[in-house]
């Protein structure tokens, strides 16, 4: 039981091996970058968690990885006075970063901060010198998020939903786009087409030829 006891994260892992990432909307990292030795930790703040969501993917490493070396978790905020986290939200059983019969995972935050820490191995475990994991990430608002956000982010959905089981469900819960397949292209003469339906009783109100208006009735 003991070896299965994991106690509540009491701090930023090391005051020297920190990433604190702010006022970013997107971007990527490979773990030998952030987390160059033991013990690191990267955060992600989120600017405003009553308009933003934090959405994370982790592709895992193929080979050489060590079990509960890596935490991922959200919290609201870092009590200083007692070194102690306050809203705690784990990731680790959606993560699962050496499980590789799901090579990618994906996970949703709606809290102030994300953070993933790296410890040393338990006791008879070599240090980690395996292969990279690379972490993804996107900040995007709740209302009105960008085109740009919601096709990455619906291509996140598309794999999550595709990769999940009943033992291991999507950790992508809901999203602000709207992730359906593209409207036809349509040429100019189709302006009856609006919001992805064909209105009845319509004519085309482009300037057309008489030619082109008797062809299309």
């Amino acid at each position: 039981m003991r070896g299965r006891c994991h106690a509540a994260p009491s701090g930023p892992e090391s005051d020297s091996c920190s990433t604190l990432v702010q006022n970013r909307f997107f971007g990527f990292f490979l773990s030998s970058s952030v987390f160059p030795t033991v013990p690191c930790s990267w955060t992600l703040q989120n600017p405003d968690p009553r308009r933003y969501t934090i959405f994370i993917k982790v592709t895992k490493p193929t080979g050489g990885c060590k079990p509960f070396q890596l935490r991922t978790f959200q919290y609201d905020s870092f009590l200083e006075t007692t070194r102690t986290y306050l809203g705690m939200e784990s990731f680790d059983e959606i993560v699962r970063l050496c499980d590789t019969t799901v090579p990618v995972a994906f996970l949703e935050g709606g809290k102030q901060f994300l953070q993933m820490r790296k410890g040393p191995p338990r006791a008879g475990m070599a240090i980690y010198g395996g292969e990279d994991f690379k972490t993804e990430y996107l900040v995007v608002g709740k209302r009105n998020p960008s085109m740009a956000a919601c096709q990455m982010l619906c291509q996140w959905l598309e794999d999550c939903l595709a990769s999940s089981t009943s033992n291991r469900p999507c950790g992508i819960m809901q999203t602000p786009c709207l992730c359906w397949d593209k409207p036809p292209q349509l040429s100019v003469v189709d302006s009856c087409y609006h919001n992805g339906v064909y209105l009845e009783n319509c004519l085309p109100s482009v300037k057309e030829s008489g030619r082109d208006a008797e062809k299309n009735g």
